[in-house]
């Protein structure tokens, strides 16, 4: 560069890089000229100017055709975030573009019960948006989400990591799970006296519930048959079902199934749960991420059991 121009004056205009991007492109200035709508003197008088403002050459002539030196290549690949950005802003808030991509992580349980809706439902509002699911433990959703693979995780369950935000979106308490022909069915809230030497299903232990729940039983003064451990509460709910025993659980996303064989009671003393989306701290959220954030916050259905955050 030359040495007798300030940072600022060695900085190329707009006009001069739309003329290298035309030429780059077309590699004739007829041409170029054609597509930024100037004339061919403009276009030369363009590149002149940044050539002379950088202290470069930019293109040679090959055989009636500008082809582009190294520089003008580097140039115009340094350049191509500025036309990226601009044509961002030229869009509408919220217009949705071609081959934007949502990359989701979510455990089991509301990856089968929950999400399949939801996105259906934003395809529909916004077809053109392609999405990747995966399905993960919650310490695989927070850990993933944090290095970058993925752009949103949902999770039932909060593990602190410096690098992850979350946003609640639906709020619950713990529910029995039982057959409707459980002598328990009848009752309008199950408290842990019910739950003494009855066949339990139980979430293993790297749920945070689990040891809350042994805490009350402890308390209370009982003890419940533990049958199975359970990796995921779409499991415990399945065992249920097939006669297993009961279980505590949160209703979301469960509740949605609303199968004839099984009925869900509140459980006394109240566990909490909070359903979030979890976010990287590490970069903006993308616009589009935004979008489905509030897409499901606004469409979330209600199911009785638990509480929607909109």
């Amino acid at each position: 560069m030359r040495g007798d121009l300030n940072e600022r004056d060695r900085r190329p205009s707009l006009r001069e890089l739309e003329a290298l991007h035309a030429l780059v492109e077309l590699r004739k200035t007829t041409a170029a000229a054609h597509k930024l709508g100037i004339s061919q003197p403009a276009i030369s008088r363009a590149i002149q100017d940044l050539e002379g403002r950088l202290g470069k050459s930019l293109f040679r002539r090959e055989g009636g055709r500008l082809v582009p030196s190294s520089d003008g290549i580097q140039l115009y690949h340094d350049s191509l975030p500025v036309f990226q950005a601009l044509e961002r802003l030229g869009r509408l808030p919220g217009e949705a573009v071609e081959g934007e991509t949502i990359r989701f992580i979510a455990p089991p349980t509301i990856a089968h019960r929950f999400l399949p809706h939801m996105l259906a439902a934003f395809h529909t509002a916004e077809p053109m948006i392609r999405m990747q699911v995966e399905i993960g433990v919650t310490s695989d959703v927070i850990a993933k989400v944090a290095d970058g693979a993925f752009d949103l995780g949902m999770t039932d369950a909060r593990l602190h990591h410096p690098s992850v935000a979350f946003e609640t979106f639906r709020r619950a308490h713990a529910h029995a799970v039982l057959l409707t022909g459980d002598p328990l069915a009848v009752k309008p809230e199950i408290t842990p006296e019910d739950l003494h030497k009855r066949p339990f299903i139980a979430l293993t232990r790297r749920f945070s519930v689990r040891s809350a729940l042994e805490s009350i039983f402890r308390d209370a003064g009982v003890e419940p048959q533990i049958v199975v451990e359970a990796a995921t509460s779409a499991i415990a709910y399945e065992l249920v079902r097939a006669g297993v025993g009961l279980s505590l659980l949160n209703p979301f996303p469960l509740a949605f199934r609303r199968d004839e064989d099984v009925v869900i009671r509140p459980f006394s003393p109240r566990l909490s749960f909070e359903s979030s989306f979890v976010l990287s701290t590490a970069a903006p959220v993308a616009p589009v991420v935004r979008r489905f954030i509030d897409f499901v916050r606004r469409h979330q259905a209600e199911d009785g059991y638990s509480n929607p955050v909109r």
